[in-house]
């Protein structure tokens, strides 16, 4: 009886298994979004269960079900979908748009999330597509052209220097103009070179003090925030490589002749090539006798190059190798979010020899939803960098300054018996130059630096009630340096040189770390059906510490390879160090009131205390008034889905520039004791103060525009004062600057064309404005130090900052000066006006004097000091920029390209200058054939100092990016455990229109570089080229 019940209920079992199975199927069907598009990407989850898939590039679907069971569709953007599976085997998905949703949320310059619909300020984001169509070497070059009112200047194409970011205008004379930076709420001190831009989900930038009033005397410049990315959903696995080469952007064109006595023309004295079976057919004018060049009887620049016409530029900058690999795994799982990424970047630059610059990236995110109430999250990344120091500016051991000045018979390539760069190449002595074999300066000098960076970051959010919130953040910001300069024993200087002919040794090594402590107390509440209130405390700790030791020492004692400082004599080391820590303590109180989600207005106030302030300026106020209008929430305009007026105004600032600003300093001598600045205790932060008002539309459902206007004005900017006999002290830091800047900004982005096969969407950016020096407090006009052999940059109350001063020659004879008996006081000449007239390079010249060795431009007189007059020559700043940005995507294939225009802005070419002096500038050859004598172009060089022939214009149209690419899914592929294959084509810096004659238009020194634009012998910026492979799984 028992077996027969058990036959029983197993063919039962069986009947039942088999209807089950019976009643499983696999669903087919494409979701599209609510204008019938196809919608890639899709998540599709069965409810109750793991099963789930992806809709592919053409929103196709495919996913195993039983019937009864319900299908969820999600999308970012989209309202969530859910279907029954019935009897039907193909399911189609129309999805809703979900406004809510699109409201795009941004944490910077708020006290809590908040929808951009809802800001008071201007505030621009940066999406993670946007970022990555050619991932830039880091995310300060990422934004280039992206967001209008920010201006990035590379003053060197090292690859291990930095960008310099200015956002609006300066609003400091004698400090930086760099933003505050910010990576996932962590506020860092140090470089944006660290981030892996692949890492990065957004970006998002707030430029004026009217929107980074939160961020008080940290902010004055702005504040760029980078928010790195969250793992969401089903676990996903990318990997990415991109290798590609860097390559010199444009040839800069040097003179082919020279105004010296060739062998034709008698002067062949000697042989000084190193191989006598190699006969020279030219000395170019050396006398061995003498040591000395013969000119040519004329001195004109006409006389050809007759042998080797050598490229030595092609020689150094050559075509080098890059390549970054990148791995990161992300998802979500019982309540954990994480990404976990690393990244290795190798690049060499375009100079033969150097070492390349390796960085190497690791990063950790987590989210863990503890419980309802609770959420915490840590942020944690690393960044190892090696990279080498090249010397720029100046002349000597410049690679740029060497490649550019050395004659055509020179082989900078040549070698010595022992296999090793000749510094003295044959015909080094013809030219008599000071400058060195750039390869020979590489083989010898090596100055590289390790950093390593560490950024932690952990959070804890409780949702107290549904009124109150607390949340508490701790972050580090942690950099470890070290510095290594060798030049090898024996090394060959121009000149003798007892600290480097010998060997010499330099170690720096410094650490730097920012400990930030946070705790937030937030609060909301509805007074009304129609008035919702926030307000939110925040407590704010700063400990900032600095500590350096840096060693050196000259003439190395033992045989080569020791390179220790215990392998110098005593006398000739140093030691030196240095300490410094700042405490910060910081309070603010924000209100936030929003009527019926039109009328949205915001109050901040926050209080600054630093021990970097004076003991006597301890305290200091910051604070922002804002209010947003939503005309199109209280007005139906047909095509216009948002229409929005805001304007806000606020404070922010800038520290003293260290902790001994406010004490007097002295340096120890073996015998004395020299005062050095006098402190000032009365030292306090600048305060800057903007006016912003703007308007937001979106219309026709496709399209975004937005503009501002900012009116800035800093006040109390920090200026070192030189001091007359004040207990013999030389200088003070002392508030007394006033700077001020106006500039207008717009935005158009959308999408022009859509449909099922392709889309074109784009955006323009464009901003124009003014700066300029208000106030100085009577003190004297003075030209900035920029650490350049020629100063030209002035300070003057009325004048743009940027301002260049320097002679001027005369263009019309109408600016002749002359005394009461008519005789011409410009220049050495005489003569009355009659005897002067304008040649065919446009300079005022003597008459009689052209075509001969006394022909010399002469340059504007001043009565005032009997001498030339020294007056504005050029202003840096441009008349306005545009970037401008579109993507098209057909089918599986996308193209990006990224325009730059910047429209005027002043350079000054010092290089051109001093190849002027050198003999080498093509403008000789061209003074050449007109007949110009040798002294010609030096009495234009004018002995160095700065004039306005070598002030140049620097517009630019630039492609600063293209990619194209092509996208496979793995169910086109019919792979399933593949989501994407991407293969992709890219070019950063790949073309420039430009009048401008020196390499590249993007150039500056390293002091200030956004505002003083001079060039003098740079490492120039490249271009690149390279292919890029990524897989999702």
């Amino acid at each position: 009886m028992k077996t027969k019940k058990r036959g029983i209920l197993t063919l039962l079992l069986a009947f039942i298994v088999h209807l089950s199975f019976a009643q499983q199927k696999t669903i087919s069907g494409t979701v599209t979004d609510q204008d019938g598009l196809p919608l890639p990407g899709v998540n599709i989850l069965v409810k109750g269960t793991k099963i789930g898939t992806q809709t592919g590039f053409d929103g196709e679907y495919t996913i195993a079900g039983n019937v009864g069971q319900v299908l969820i569709y999600t999308y970012i953007g989209q309202k969530e979908t859910t279907r029954a599976i019935g009897t039907n085997n193909v399911i189609n998905v129309q999805m809703e748009e979900d406004a809510e949703a699109l409201d795009e949320i941004v944490v910077t310059g708020v006290a809590r999330g908040t929808s951009t619909k809802k800001l008071g300020f201007a505030l621009s984001k940066v999406s993670e597509e946007s970022l990555q169509n050619v991932p830039a070497a880091d995310p300060a070059n990422a934004l280039r052209g992206k967001v209008a009112g920010v201006r990035i200047v590379s003053p060197s194409g090292n690859p291990s220097s930095d960008a310099s970011i200015r956002l609006r205008g300066s609003t400091s004379i004698s400090g930086s103009q760099s933003p505050l930076i910010i990576v996932d709420g962590i506020i860092t001190d140090g470089s944006l070179k660290d981030i892996a831009v692949e890492n990065i989900e957004s970006m998002e930038v707030i430029k004026g003090a009217a929107a980074s009033s939160l961020y008080g005397s940290l902010a004055g410049n702005g504040v760029i925030q980078i928010i790195t990315k969250k793992g969401r959903g089903k676990m996903q696995v990318t990997v990415k490589t991109e290798y590609g080469f860097s390559e010199i952007a444009n040839d800069y064109d040097l003179s082919s002749v020279h105004p010296y006595k060739n062998d034709s023309q008698g002067v062949r004295m000697g042989d000084w090539d190193n191989d006598p079976s190699t006969p020279d057919t030219s000395n170019y004018g050396f006398d061995l006798s003498t040591g000395n060049r013969v000119l040519d009887d004329d001195a004109v620049f006409d006389n050809p190059y007759l042998t080797n016409n050598i490229n030595n530029v092609d020689n150094i900058f050559t075509n080098q190798p890059f390549e970054t690999n990148t791995v990161s795994i992300g998802g979500s799982k019982n309540d954990i979010n994480y990404f976990l990424s690393a990244q290795r970047n190798e690049t060499k630059g375009i100079i033969e020899g150097l070492d390349p610059y390796k960085r190497n990236n690791f990063r950790a995110n987590f989210d863990v939803k503890a419980s309802d109430k609770v959420t915490v999250k840590f942020n944690g990344s690393l960044a190892q960098t090696k990279g080498i120091n090249v010397t720029e500016q100046g002349q000597g051991a410049n690679v740029f300054y060497s490649g550019l000045v050395v004659e055509p018979f020179i082989n900078l390539q040549e070698k010595t018996a022992d296999g090793e760069y000749s510094n003295v190449p044959s015909g080094y002595e013809v030219q008599g130059s000071n400058f060195q074999n750039p390869l020979y300066v590489l083989q010898n000098r090596r100055d590289g630096f390790d950093r390593q960076r560490m950024l932690l970051g952990a959070s804890l959010n409780y949702d107290i009630t549904d009124n109150f919130s607390f949340s508490a953040q701790q972050s580090l910001d942690q950099t470890i340096y070290s510095y290594k300069g060798i030049v090898k024993s024996g090394f060959i200087t121009p000149t003798p040189s007892p600290t480097l002919n010998n060997g010499s040794i330099t170690l720096n090594e410094s650490k730097t770390s920012t400990l930030v402590s946070s705790m937030q107390l937030n609060y909301f509440t509805e007074l009304s059906p129609d008035l919702n209130f926030a307000a939110s405390l925040k407590y704010l700790f700063e400990n900032r510490q600095f500590k350096s030791l840096n060693t050196s020492g000259y003439d190395f004692i033992a045989a080569q390879g020791v390179e220790t400082i215990q392998n110098t004599p005593i006398d000739n080391r140093s030691v030196s160090s240095y300490y410094q820590k700042e405490i910060a303590k910081n309070y603010f109180v924000n209100v936030d009131l929003d009527y019926k989600d039109k009328l949205i207005l915001n109050g901040l106030v926050r209080f600054d205390q630093s021990s970097l302030f004076g003991s006597d300026e301890r305290n200091k106020m910051y604070y922002r008034g804002s209010l947003a209008y939503r005309l199109s929430q209280d007005l139906d305009i047909n095509g216009i889905e948002e229409f929005k007026l805001r304007a806000a105004y606020g404070t922010a600032g800038q520290r003293p520039p260290a902790f001994n600003a406010q004490y007097e300093t002295f340096t120890v001598n073996a015998n004395s004791i020299v005062p050095g600045a006098l402190g000032n205790t009365f030292l306090k932060p600048s305060e800057t103060r903007e006016l912003e008002v703007g308007l937001d539309i979106d219309f026709l459902d496709r399209f975004s525009f937005s503009t501002s206007y900012a009116d800035t004005k800093t006040i109390d900017a920090m200026i070192q004062v030189p001091l007359s006999g004040v207990a013999g002290f030389s200088t003070q830091w002392q508030n007394i600057g006033e700077i001020s800047s106006k500039y207008i900004e717009m935005s158009l982005s959308g999408n022009i064309i859509k449909n099922k096969n392709f889309s074109w969407d784009f955006q323009v950016n464009f901003d124009k404005g003014t700066q300029e020096i208000t106030d100085l407090n009577g003190i004297a006009p003075f030209t900035r130090n920029t650490n350049s052999a020629i100063d030209i940059f002035r300070v003057e109350e009325n004048l743009p900052y940027g301002t260049m001063f320097g002679q001027t020659f005369a263009k019309s004879t109408d600016q002749l000066i002359t005394d009461n008996s008519g005789a011409v006081l410009n220049g050495t000449q005489g003569g009355t006006v009659s005897d002067y007239s304008v040649n065919s390079d446009g300079f005022v010249v003597l008459t009689s004097a052209i075509g001969t060795a006394d022909e010399a431009p002469v340059k504007l007189y001043d009565e005032a000091s009997n001498s030339d007059l020294i007056s504005k020559i050029g202003d840096t700043n441009p008349d306005f920029n545009v970037g401008f940005s579109s993507s098209f995507k057909y089918k599986n294939l996308g193209l990006y390209v990224l325009t730059d225009w910047q429209q005027g802005g002043d350079i000054y070419n010092y290089t051109k200058q001093l190849l002027y002096f050198n003999e080498r500038h093509i403008d000789l050859q061209t003074f050449g054939a007109a007949g110009k004598n040798q002294n010609y172009a030096q009495n234009i060089y004018n002995k160095s100092d700065p004039t306005d022939h070598f002030v140049e214009d620097g517009s630019f149209v630039k492609i600063r990016e293209i990619s194209l690419d092509y996208t496979l899914t793995g169910e086109q592929m019919n792979i399933d455990f593949i989501d994407s294959i991407k293969f992709g084509i890219s070019g950063r810096n790949l073309f420039t229109w430009t009048n401008y004659t020196g390499w590249d238009p993007e150039v500056a020194i390293g002091q200030n570089p956004t505002n003083f634009r001079l060039d003098e012998f740079a490492y120039p910026n490249f271009r690149n080229y390279s292919f890029t492979f990524m897989i999702k799984f």
